[in-house]
């Protein structure tokens, strides 16, 4: 069912949302793992790649270590305050306004998205 379903939103992809030369390049040069990416992106979203690829943040193995790499990378957790940084608020705070999960259907990770 699910590769079945792979397909599909493949081919609802190849069909609707490669509107530009840049879509169509960039899908044929893709691994596997990519073009389900941007499959899957466009069955929830309707994005073309052209546009997902702002809103894609990788593929992680929990909501968490995404947020601890965001974290680290601001800088903010080098200063003195970082003995006080809450990890599962930060990650709460993150899924709940600006980021959500959806199970990558090619990896089995959670793939990340940022709303806009």
């Amino acid at each position: 069912m699910g590769n079945l379903y792979s397909l599909q939103c493949e081919l609802n992809l190849i069909a609707d949302g490669l509107k530009t030369y840049e879509d169509v390049i960039d899908f044929n040069h893709a691994d596997e793992h990519t073009k389900s990416i941007m499959a899957q992106l466009w069955d929830v979203y309707v994005e073309p790649p052209s546009q997902s690829w702002y809103t894609y943040q990788g593929c992680w193995e929990s909501e968490d270590e995404f947020a601890a790499d965001l974290a680290s990378e601001t800088g903010f957790l080098d200063s003195d305050w970082s003995t006080y940084f809450d990890y599962d608020l930060w990650t709460n705070d993150l899924f709940i306004s600006d980021y959500t999960s959806l199970d990558c259907r090619q990896c089995g990770d959670l793939m990340i998205v940022r709303y806009d």
